[in-house]
This record gives structure tokens, sequence and C-alpha cells, in this order.
């Protein structure tokens, strides 16, 4: 089960709207962060620096993501967030790739 929060990034004063994520429990796999997120483009150079903006704080610095490449037009394989990179890949059914 899931459950809905909105956040304010705190980090990221030219956002003015809210990330919009649902996360899955806490689970036993340390330093995993589980959940589905609803972007407002197909930008992940635009999109993904709001959310880790707001994840940041809470969860500690968030270093990789995995998307669906049938949703992104483009995964840029490094995007710069809040002075570091996050690594970016991409999952299909049976693989995923870094």
């Amino acid at each position: 089960m899931s459950a809905p929060i909105d956040l304010l990034p705190q980090r990221d004063p030219l956002a003015t709207r809210n990330v919009r994520l649902a996360l899955k429990p806490a689970s036993s796999s340390r330093g995993l962060l589980d959940g589905a997120w609803w972007p407002r483009s197909r930008d992940l150079l635009r999109e993904l620096p709001p959310l880790v903006g707001a994840l940041d704080p809470l969860w500690g610095r968030i270093t990789r993501i995995a998307v669906n490449p049938r949703r992104w037009p483009v995964v840029p394989r490094g995007i710069p967030v809040a002075g570091h990179v996050v690594k970016a890949g991409w999952f299909t059914r049976r693989s995923e790739r870094w």
C-alpha cells in the first residue's frame, strides 16, 4: 500500500508547484525508496530537480533513479541537482540499465 503525499521543494526557490508523489512504506531494504511520481512534463532535466529537492532532506541524498524509457523521450545519464549529479537509468519488464 502506498500513501500519497505532496511535498513542496525546500531548495528550489523557483519551484512554485508541489511534487506529486506516492511512496511505499519503509521496507527492510535499507536505503531503497520506492514509489510513484506524477511529473507535469516529459523533461527529466526540468522535473527531477524539484523532486530530489523535496526528497533529499527527508531521505538523504538521492544518487540514482530508474525511469520507464517509454514514458521519457530522453533519459540523460546524469542530471545535475542541488550541487550533485543524480545518475539516471531505465528499466523494462525484464531488465534494468545503469
